[in-house]
């Protein structure tokens, strides 16, 4: 670039037209060693994410002006009635806040689930056994590569480059702690990080706390995470068929597509489904550690796990990091420790007995995220069951501990007629719920009447937006990043739980069809007047009606292999039976049948 600066002087000087010629050239070189550079770059950022959307978005967004990963630098909050920009201050403040707004909601603990704890020795006990290195070096490969760093300054990714000479060490303490019954308490220290939610950016409860554990506490929680699995999964001590949140062969998709189906088959009866979406306030953070005790000794756990689960628990402190500065150590004595592998585990123990007070009514569970729905002959009839089976679900809420968000807790009436003008009140503890006619449930808008139509254009939005960066840089990169691209940003959106939403007529996923389409194309650099089935018969993809009935038929193939979660069974029938004496065709062929929507 020097060369071609001083090569444009001298032409511009001399006015000779073998200088103008020499500047030309070199101005051409530096444009292709440009492009070439900028075609190397996006090929590294994809290439190394290895399809992880994530890593490519965050290098997307640094490279089109929309990072804001410093913005901690320059971040204003209330303090005392006053704006602050010193970080120490506001790590204090989010530190006190965190901690002082979960003790508000936990200031009178209840009694009612505490007891005494009984083993059954006829039944399986759990009991937390020891582990070898080789488990634990499975355990550190295991673990997601990550560069956040804990109190101690070391990360996932130090862990498993240096895992040859900590294998021993990390063993032997794992097994000292399993032995004592006693969970390490430098191990207990987490470092938050404040993320922004919405709303004023200068108030300190618009922002979540985000927790990074000492990454070697990770390594003896999944030890002891994979045995209490193996130990609900071998005894009648398990967790409930509704509870799809973090469980193997369970997911948003199958969450979704169960509650979607079982509602679209009560509306076929007729009259109404009325649901009420629950949330709860701080649900991890205000578990009660004595109730949860007493609530493991039901799934048979010995005392020695126990004392250990009580070590796990308690004492833990944690601060707040602010643009490289940390708020002084604070203690807490209640929740489970978020950003933790057994944390999700014990919270779903915690609220496993909920669904046997909801008496009248279905529920569902993915974590805390919570639905409870009925099937009624008149919208007024299945509201007046809400509110009755609300009252049982607020006692229980009470002695657990846990706390309801009646501001945040909607109901919704799913009917094959248009929405009434006025829709029947579901109260709780004499407040009346919001009523809505769409709602985001894991991932998914719901609406009244079935129709996905908020979905998909929601689906639109960040297709649309993540295809104009596609066309950008798609000159720079080669087609197997492009595919890599394609396969990593695009894709997933559109097909995120297809098989709940992709039954919806064809006009409202006319939209979506042509989006998948324009994407073919710019993967394949054709204009929009190019087809797009010679794009996939090109590069073996699918086309969308294929992609849709590849996904039906893989999540039919999960349930019938019991790949899938068991209450999915039942929109599944075995196989078709013969009839008298005679066999049909399809009963020699071992066909599947399934039951028919007349909603669809």
């Amino acid at each position: 670039m020097k060369e071609r600066d001083y090569a444009l002087k001298i032409a511009l000087k001399s006015k000779l037209e073998h200088d103008r010629r020499r500047f030309t050239m070199l101005r051409n070189k530096v444009m292709k060693e440009i492009r070439q550079a900028k075609a190397n770059f996006f090929i590294n950022i994809i290439g190394e994410a290895k399809g992880n959307s994530k890593l490519i978005w965050e290098n997307l967004k640094k490279l089109t002006g929309k990072d804001h990963s410093n913005t901690a630098k320059r971040l204003e909050i209330m303090v005392n009635n006053n704006l602050t920009q010193d970080a120490v201050e506001i790590a204090i403040a989010f530190n006190s806040y965190f901690i002082d707004s979960v003790r508000v909601l936990t200031q009178n603990p209840s009694t009612c689930f505490l007891g005494s704890v009984l083993v059954n020795d006829t039944q399986p006990v759990f009991i937390i056994r020891e582990v070898s290195e080789s488990k634990v070096n499975k355990v550190i490969s295991s673990l997601k590569n990550s560069k956040a760093k804990d109190v101690f300054g070391m990360d996932s990714t130090f862990l498993k480059n240096y895992k040859e000479s900590l294998i021993g060490p990390i063993t032997k303490v794992t097994n000292t702690s399993i032995g004592l019954g006693v969970f390490p308490r430098v191990w207990k220290s987490a470092i938050i990080t404040a993320i922004f939610k919405s709303g004023d950016p200068a108030n300190v409860s618009n922002y979540r706390p985000i927790s990074i554990l000492p990454v070697v506490s990770k390594v003896v929680e999944k030890c002891v995470a994979e045995q209490l699995i193996a130990h609900l999964n071998n005894s009648p001590f398990t967790l409930h068929s509704m509870q799809f949140g973090f469980r193997a062969k369970h997911s948003t998709e199958t969450a979704n597509c169960f509650l979607l189906e079982n509602v679209k088959s009560k509306m076929d009866k007729g009259g109404a489904v009325g649901a009420v979406f629950l949330d709860l306030r701080k649900a991890f953070d205000t578990v009660n550690h004595e109730i949860l005790i007493t609530k493991l000794s039901k799934f048979n756990f010995s005392p020695d796990a126990l004392r250990w689960m009580k070590s796990y628990l308690e004492g833990r402190t944690q601060c707040v990091r602010v643009s490289n500065e940390l708020s002084p150590t604070r203690s807490y004595d209640v929740g489970v420790p978020q950003g933790s592998i057994l944390g999700p585990l014990l919270f779903s123990l915690y609220i496993n007995d909920l669904p046997s007070v909801c008496t009248g009514s279905e529920v569902q569970m993915y974590a805390d995220d919570t639905v409870i729905y009925v099937h009624a002959k008149s919208k007024q009839q299945a509201a007046q069951e809400l509110t009755t089976v609300m009252v049982q679900v607020t006692k229980w809420l009470s002695d657990s501990c846990l706390h309801l968000n009646v501001k945040k807790t909607v109901c919704m009436f799913f009917t094959k007629r248009a929405t009434d003008a006025t829709e029947p009140d579901v109260y709780v503890s004499g407040e009346k719920l919001q009523v809505v006619s769409d709602f985001k449930y894991l991932g998914i808008i719901l609406d009244s009447n079935l129709s996905f139509k908020k979905h998909v254009k929601k689906v639109i939005q960040i297709t649309k937006f993540n295809l104009a960066n596609f066309r950008f840089i798609r000159n720079c990169l080669t087609t197997e990043v492009a595919k890599l691209y394609f396969k990593s940003m695009i894709l997933p959106h559109l097909t995120y739980c297809l098989t709940s939403w992709a039954q919806a007529c064809c006009t409202t996923l006319k939209p979506i069809q042509s989006g998948y389409k324009q994407a073919l194309k710019v993967l394949d650099r054709k204009p929009n007047s190019h087809h797009h089935c010679h794009i996939l018969r090109k590069h073996e993809l699918l086309s969308w009606e294929n992609l849709v009935q590849y996904t039906d038929a893989c999540l039919v193939f999960k349930i019938l292999n019991g790949l899938a979660p068991p209450p999915l069974n039942i929109f599944v029938k075995q196989k078709t039976q013969t009839y008298g004496s005679r066999s049909t065709r399809s009963a020699m062929r071992g066909d599947y049948s399934s039951p028919k929507e007349k909603h669809l």
